[in-house]
Formats: structure tokens, C-alpha cells, sequence
């Protein structure tokens, strides 16, 4: 699995659409080389929607803490484990400075 470092930037494969459903209710992630379609619940959705090219791991997870109630820690290590996961089916990617 790839590794996840704060400094990290991170933005969606271009063949990767992320669309959220609304306020808490999750999204939908679309793959558009498979056609494979997921659903997300409220949390991927927040993380995906913070996946922004722009802004590095450290940050995502600065975004995500005024969000959620909990603990820097369990967070980190729940989104450490979630971004692993997408980077190894390639639906985010690395952004090189």
C-alpha cells in the first residue's frame, strides 16, 4: 500500500469522479476507465471532497477535525487507512511539487 505522509498532496485520478449527495449523507465515486461506481459514506465523502489538488494530508486532516468529533489520533489513523486504500485502487494520486 502506499504510503501516507503529511506533507503529501493529493487530488483524484483524472479518470476518477467524486460526486457528494448532500449535507452528511455521503456521495458517489465514479471510475471512469472500470465504469466501477461506489458509494461513500459520509466520512469518505468529506475526505474526498477535501482531495483537492491543493492541499496536503496534514491539511485534509485539519479540514476534516472541524467536521467530526474525534480524536486527532483515531482520525488520522481511520484517513491514513482510507487514503491508503484509494491510492492503491488508483482513484487518488500523488501531486508532484
Amino acid at each position: 500500500m502506499p504510503s501516507i505522509e503529511t506533507g503529501t498532496i493529493w487530488a483524484l485520478h483524472e479518470n476518477t469522479s467524486f460526486q457528494p449527495l448532500g449535507d452528511g449523507e455521503g456521495g458517489v465515486l465514479l471510475d471512469t476507465n472500470s465504469g466501477q461506481l461506489f458509494t461513500c459514506n459520509d466520512t469518505t465523502a468529506a475526505f474526498l471532497s477535501a482531495v483537492d489538488g491543493a492541499r496536503d494530508f496534514a491539511g485534509i486532516l485539519g479540514e476534516l477535525e472541524k467536521v467530526f468529533d474525534v480524536e486527532a489520533s483515531i482520525l488520522r489513523d481511520d484517513m491514513t487507512e482510507l487514503a491508503s486504500q484509494l491510492a492503491a485502487e488508483g482513484l487518488i494520486i500523488r501531486v508532484e511539487p
